[in-house]
């Protein structure tokens, strides 16, 4: 069975007032101990005045005073307004006792012992009792002095209204205050709910005010604003990636339209026209079969999860040779400069770091104007990192387009439309990276190189 939540109104109050019970329990627990201390000491030592008293006439039974004399003394004491009783016993007799009841719950059994002075409640009051010897005319006795504790009884009988008035005023505030507060609070979360709900009618350029306070509801209003951000930035790279795309997809499906349209026209009987014609159809055909593969290596990359503690180590080393030989097969003329430490080793699937080098080399290759291209490929281990980094001497990248690389399907220079990029390659890479949990980082200056560095975690 579900319990029933309480309203933000109730919960609030509920707390506070239990909040101020316990304070004013623990200030009046704390009092009552302390006064407690201070009036049992008080009264302990009326009692040993009180026992020196009895001492000194009890010496005097029989030669200073007479024993009538003696018990008419004794019998005062429990007159008095102190509520002090006195009893006087041996073990075979009781010498002397006052009239109360409360002796009924204290027993003889101490006989002849030395001072002790101890507490006892006894019906719901607390009394003070002091059991010690006594002579009286050279015989033994034992003497017990108890003395009613009213200064703790009478504070405590008055203080009970002022706990009871002060827990009742507390329940009173307690309610203003949650009012205040809640009322505050549900506010504060309604101009939230109605922002929330003209974002979802009107758009996600909407936020949420932030007040001066910057308490923890503004915390939250700035969370969702920074969210929304986050949001509304998605949705741009979004828009921005579906119609860039679509313009890829647009250029090499016209040309394929307008080849094999001219084919079918006049390819039939133009051998010269037909084959041309073919080439650019299947030149197109493999761009479009580039840029699904790319976008599905994207894809794949952004899903992917590596759980390093799984992988196995392995020599980087091959694989970076392994790469540099079959760009060396398609460009001859790249001069490759390899630094990489001797037994290295890291944590990385080889078709992974396959994939990265070869997107960093064929852009290496594909942005260079030069006539001696040249590619520098490093990997050594810094503390407890090892860096990889990819050095070229090409066309390099204006400072303020290095942020954008790594967007999907952004280019640098828009204007290069038969150069074979699509856009993709750096943002895989970036992917690829955050999957290794590594940093990626790039330095480039126009007209003299780009260098791409990664830190792996060691």
């Amino acid at each position: 069975m579900k319990t029933r939540k309480l309203p933000i109104f109730l919960e609030i109050m509920k707390s506070s007032f239990y909040v101020i019970i316990l304070i004013l329990i623990t200030y009046t627990i704390s009092q009552l101990i302390t006064f407690w201390i201070f009036t049992n000491e008080y009264e302990r030592d009326l009692l040993k005045d009180r026992y020196k008293e009895v001492i000194s006439l009890s010496k005097n039974v029989n030669s200073g005073i007479s024993e009538n004399a003696f018990n008419e003394y004794l019998q005062k004491l429990s007159k008095g307004e102190n509520d002090e009783y006195i009893r006087i016993y041996s073990l075979d007799r009781i010498y002397y006792e006052s009239q109360s009841e409360i002796w009924e719950d204290i027993g003889t059994n101490y006989v002849n012992q030395d001072v002790e002075i101890k507490s006892k409640f006894l019906n719901f009051n607390l009394y003070i009792v002091l059991i010690a010897p006594l002579e009286i005319d050279n015989y033994q006795y034992t003497v017990q002095i108890i003395r009613e504790s009213d200064m703790l009884n009478e504070f405590i009988e008055s203080s009970l209204p002022t706990l009871i008035f002060t827990l009742i005023l507390g329940l009173v505030l307690s309610a203003i205050g949650a009012m205040y507060v809640s009322k505050k609070f549900i506010n504060k979360l309604r101009r939230l709910i109605a922002t929330m709900n003209e974002i979802k009618e009107n758009g996600i350029n909407k936020r949420a005010e932030i007040s001066e306070l910057k308490d923890e509801v503004d915390e939250v209003n700035i969370v969702f604003n920074s969210m929304m951000d986050e949001l509304e930035e998605a949705f741009d790279e979004q828009s921005r990636f579906i119609a860039d795309a679509s313009h890829e997809f647009k250029t090499p499906l016209t040309a394929l339209h307008g080849h094999l349209s001219m084919i079918k026209r006049w390819g039939k009987n133009d051998k010269d026209r037909l084959e041309k014609s073919l080439d650019i159809c299947l030149n197109e055909v493999e761009r479009l079969k580039k840029i699904v593969n790319d976008m599905l290596l994207l894809s794949k990359a952004e899903k992917e999860e590596v759980d390093l503690n799984k992988l196995d180590e392995i020599y980087p080393k091959m694989v970076v040779y392994e790469v540099i030989e079959q760009y060396r097969v398609l460009n001859p003329n790249v001069k490759y400069i390899v630094n990489i430490e001797e037994n290295i080793k890291m944590k990385i699937a080889p078709n992974d770091l396959k994939q990265l080098l070869i997107i960093f080399i064929d852009n290496s290759i594909k942005y260079n104007d030069k006539e001696n291209i040249e590619i520098e490929i490093s990997l050594l281990k810094e503390n407890s990192k090892i860096r990889l980094e990819v050095k070229d001497n090409g066309i390099g990248i204006p400072k303020d387009e290095i942020k954008n690389v790594m967007k999907r399907l952004y280019k640098v220079d828009k204007s290069r439309v038969n150069n074979n990029s699509f856009g993709i390659g750096l943002s895989i890479a970036n992917k690829l990276v955050n999957n290794y949990k590594a940093n990626i980082n790039i330095q480039s200056e126009i007209n003299k190189y780009t260098k791409i560095m990664i830190s792996f975690p060691g």
